[in-house]
């Protein structure tokens, strides 16, 4: 399986992401992806950004974490999870969960679990 996890200041392609995470495997029969993006209010209150931090070393390991009991519960054959720190507009992304598995079912249900 590959995994990917990166936290990162710059925006990211998650389009791109994806395409990466299939290309040339033919295993592959589903790729699922959630995008997280920066909100322009909250409760009606507006928002202009997000300023984000994480403590590295310890914000990978705990999405570790969560990658290998994905791969535990379900036959991944990919996971990808990328996620922005620093300031982030609104109507930017912050963050992308990409999952892939020979089925559907497989796919959206660690996705939606990561």
């Amino acid at each position: 399986m590959t995994t990917i996890i990166r936290l990162q200041r710059e925006a990211f392609d998650a389009a791109a992401e994806a395409a990466r995470m299939a290309h040339g495997r033919t295993d592959i029969g589903a790729v699922v992806t959630f995008t997280g993006l920066c909100r322009a209010d909250e409760n009606g209150q507006p928002i202009a950004a997000l300023t984000l931090e994480h403590y590295p070393g310890m914000a990978e390991a705990e999405i570790a974490r969560h990658v290998e009991e994905a791969r535990a519960r379900w036959p991944l054959l990919g996971v990808t999870v990328i996620h922005r720190y620093g300031r982030i507009a609104a109507g930017e992304v912050i963050v992308l969960v990409a999952t892939a598995s020979s089925h559907r079912e497989a796919a959206f249900a660690a996705a939606s679990f990561l």
